[in-house]
């Protein structure tokens, strides 16, 4: 009987709105498998990795299917849960399957297309000029170069000009090479050549290297590695700590493995660290023991817990008890935090109870890394990565035996990604993984979300309360400055108090530590000429540049653009020059002026780029090396420092006027979050706050810590004027290079949208900053009921947006789609 041809529909790592049919040829027939990745053809020279959906006998109508190249796996890469999960997250966050595999694909399970240039066969001699003949030279000696190795030597960006010349000249051709990223790392030991265990053949050996010392050098440090005592008892040893222990021998090694002395055998080892587990006693408190078997209570009707507990209540300690629980069951666990900073501190915390069995998973690591995290999860394997400790991305991994998923902070922001696509919250994803895998949720917070507050409050999520410190420690106490009356008065020094200035030098001259709060980087936000008033601006975003002193440039922290500090008035010429505001840059060199001596510590985004740079910030701060941690958003993440006695936060005003519905609850989590970082330990800690505005509500709500009330005030506000719990919000935001043009497509697309959905559309309107990246931006709003189809809102948006395409052309216009969106 003849077989009939199998067909699969594949995802492609491209934001796409369709799959595409492809033609299994007969020799892979028995090879694919659902789940897998093949490389296949797309467009003319392209080749990329994709992963089979779908398996079926039935061609495409409209195009004669391609045949796929090859299959990479033997088994499927993802399993059935995440399909679903993929699936969802492109359902309810509006945008292709394509777009969730770009997200969660490492990049070194992707084979790449890169082109590559290789010389022309049988090229005619040519004058050549200075840049073909580099080219042609490199090509001669390398025999081919990548595009990046091209744009390296000649020293320029623009390169296809010349390529395109040299191969009309056929001095050169292109060809498409799929490169492997993913390598496993290997470590090469040293064997000793079994003719030579035992005591004579040995001595026999030494004697006739008398003529090769170097080589008799290197025998002798083999023979005295550990493990190596005897003849009868000899094992091999890591080339790396054999040429340590003889340095400058490596000539005479490999000279050794010539003559069949040595032989050397490659293993392929793990780039994940880790170590043993040692046995610590967690000894919970009366309150925690309570909160944890009420949990345990709660996990019987599978409906996610919030536990609701101060800062320094000690959630992880209850956190630590469920993990174990999990794992002794032969479970996984998902711990997700929202900052890469944050694993810094807690992963130190779990190793010590739970050794290799954590593993971290996150942007910062390499794709190298990021691979072996992945396979190790996706094996199941109990000893090694079945705790994974995260930011978002690390939702994506391939959880085979899901027990729990805990969100640490889940009132944070960072939980939600904002580019590229998919916007996905990692909150609300995590809860319907955990649905998908029948996995318990616990999401914990000192100052929760309103919407998770409320979906508590509805009955929807369970609440655990832990409303006493660990350990007994009491909550800071918060005092108010009014920089009005200190300003008045004379008592300001520079951007601080009198009184948080006398309290800082209190607290070190005891031996305390100190943190001081400021939610923007850089030493100054804006450059302003005193005569004519200009202020410097990027070319390219409508902003003000951003001075920063430790590099003595003007910087636009959206689009990255900058410039030289200019000596005078770019309009009027005047060297009438000032500095207006102030960021952490400008607290530290002030803080060391009054204080000098004192040993200082930024963390901002400046400062934490390199892969390592959190681990040794907060490492020095823990070990008291810095006394005092200036910082932005990032020091207010959950951190644990037993030594603070004092915060301090220089202005707390912007974040209260910051346009946007959510700026009281911001404000409050933000403030309450920083504030929380003081007095975790006997001694009884102080915050201070300096304001313009000491009788805001919402700063008393924070001196006496009631989030309750806030709620309770807020949460009439949000049902007034329909904005979340109540509502699910959909924002688009239209970008054209032109204003004008932008104007009247902006209103056109509102007005198609109002007849469809009415008066829940708003706008359109221009964010605060109009124009980024040369790309300016207008902005509708989208209300919709929480019960409604995610489906039929993303089919009618998709058809909405092709008949304005058809309108406005898609190469001048850009569409982003962002589902509750996080301002």
């Amino acid at each position: 009987m003849e077989q009939q041809t199998l067909f699969v529909e594949v995802v492609l790592p491209l934001p796409l709105p369709r799959m595409f049919t492809y033609r299994v040829p007969n020799l892979l027939r028995h090879e694919v498998k659902l789940l897998q990745r093949v490389i296949v053809p797309f467009g003319k020279n392209k080749r990329y990795t994709a992963i089979i959906w779908e398996i079926h006998e039935q061609p495409p109508k409209e195009y004669e299917a391609r045949y796929i190249d090859q299959c990479l796996d033997e088994e499927p890469i993802l399993n059935t849960v995440q399909k679903g999960f993929w699936e969802w997250m492109a359902a309810y966050y509006i945008c292709s399957v394509g777009d969730v595999m770009q997200a969660a694909l490492p990049s070194g399970l992707k084979l790449s297309s890169e082109t590559k240039i290789l010389p022309y066969p049988q090229a005619e001699e040519q004058e050549l000029n200075e840049r073909e003949h580099l080219i042609m030279e490199a090509l001669e000696k390398l025999g081919e170069l990548s595009l990046p190795d091209i744009e390296k030597m000649l020293g320029i960006k623009t390169i296809y000009p010349l390529l395109r010349s040299m191969m009309e000249k056929r001095l050169i051709v292109s060809a498409e090479e799929m490169q492997e990223k993913f390598k496993p790392r290997v470590e090469i030991w040293v064997h000793l050549d079994q003719t030579y265990y035992s005591e004579a053949a040995l001595n026999h050996l030494l004697t006739s290297l008398k003529r090769a010392p170097r080589q008799q050098e290197v025998l002798l440090a083999f023979l005295s590695m550990p493990g190596n005592h005897s003849p009868e008892n000899i094992v091999a040893v890591k080339r790396s700590d054999l040429l340590n222990k003889s340095a400058g021998l490596q000539a005479a090694l490999l000279q050794a493995v010539k003559k069949g002395i040595f032989h050397l055998e490659e293993r392929v080892v793990s780039r994940l660290g880790g170590e043993q587990a040692s046995p610590v006693q967690i000894n919970l408190s009366e309150a925690q023991q309570a909160a944890l078997e009420s949990i345990r209570l709660h996990f019987t009707s599978q409906m996610p817990v919030l536990l609701y507990g101060h800062t320094g209540s000690g959630k992880t300690e209850v956190y630590i008890r469920l993990i174990e629980e999990q794992l002794k069951a032969g479970k996984q666990v998902l711990y997700l935090l929202p900052e890469i900073a944050l694993t810094a501190q807690i992963i130190n915390r779990l190793r010590r109870f739970f050794g290799r069995k954590v593993q971290v998973y996150h942007s910062r690591f390499s794709e190298n890394e990021r691979v072996e995290v992945w396979n190790m999860v996706a094996t199941g394997d109990l000893h090694t990565g079945s705790l994974i400790l995260g930011a978002r991305s690390s939702l994506f991994l391939p959880f085979r035996n899901l027990g729990l998923v805990i969100i640490d902070e889940e009132h944070e922001p960072s939980f939600k990604q904002n580019e590229p696509s998919p916007r996905y919250h990692a909150r609300d994803a995590a809860i319907y993984l955990a649905r998908l895998s029948k996995a318990q949720v616990v999401l914990g917070s000192a100052t929760p979300s309103f919407e998770s507050f409320y979906n508590a409050q509805q009955g929807k999520y369970a609440m655990v309360r832990l409303e006493e410190r660990y350990g007994g420690a009491s909550l800071p106490q918060i005092t108010l400055v009014n920089l009005k009356a200190e300003t008045m008065k004379r008592r300001m020094n520079g951007l601080f108090s009198g009184f948080l200035l006398n309290e800082l030098k209190q607290v070190l001259e005891q031996g305390g530590q100190a943190i001081l709060f400021r939610n923007r980087r850089g030493f100054a936000p804006m450059l302003k000429c005193n005569k004519c008033q200009w202020v410097p601006e990027c070319v390219q975003c409508d902003i003000s540049l951003t001075y920063h002193k430790t590099i003595h440039q003007l910087r636009c922290h959206y689009c990255g653009y900058s410039i030289n500090v200019p000596s005078s008035c770019g309009n009027c010429g005047s060297t009438d020059l000032r500095m207006l505001g102030f960021g952490t840059e400008k607290i530290e060199e002030e803080l060391n002026a009054f204080l000098p001596g004192i040993s200082t510590q930024r963390m901002d985004l400046d400062t934490t780029r390199s892969k390592f740079s959190y681990h040794r910030i907060i490492d020095d701060f823990e070990q008291q090396r810095v006394q005092v941690l200036i910082g932005t958003q990032m020091i207010s993440k959950g951190l644990d420092f037993s030594n603070v006695r004092l915060v301090g936060i220089l202005n707390a005003d912007a974040m209260l006027n910051y346009p946007d519905f959510r700026a009281y609850e911001r404000s409050f989590q933000l403030l309450t979050q920083v504030a929380g970082r003081a007095g975790r330990s006997t001694q009884a800690g102080k915050v201070i706050i300096q304001t313009w505005n000491p009788d805001h509500p919402v700063l008393s709500l924070v001196q006496s810590h009631r989030f309750d009330d806030l709620y309770a005030l807020e949460i009439p506000e949000r049902k007034k004027f329909y904005y979340p719990p109540f509502c699910r919000l959909i924002q688009l935001t239209l970008k054209h290079e032109q204003a004008a043009m932008l104007d009247e497509a902006a209103d056109s697309l509102a007005e198609t949208l109002r007849a469809t959905f009415g008066k829940r559309i708003l706008g359109p309107e221009y964010p605060a900053i109009p124009r980024v990246r040369n790309y300016y931006q207008k902005r509708l709003l989208l209300k919709i009921e929480p019960e409604a189809s995610a489906p039929k809102i993303k089919l009618r948006l998709h058809e909405i947006t092709s008949a304005f395409f058809s309108k406005f052309p898609l190469k001048h216009f850009r569409i982003v789609l962002d589902v509750d969106p996080v301002y």
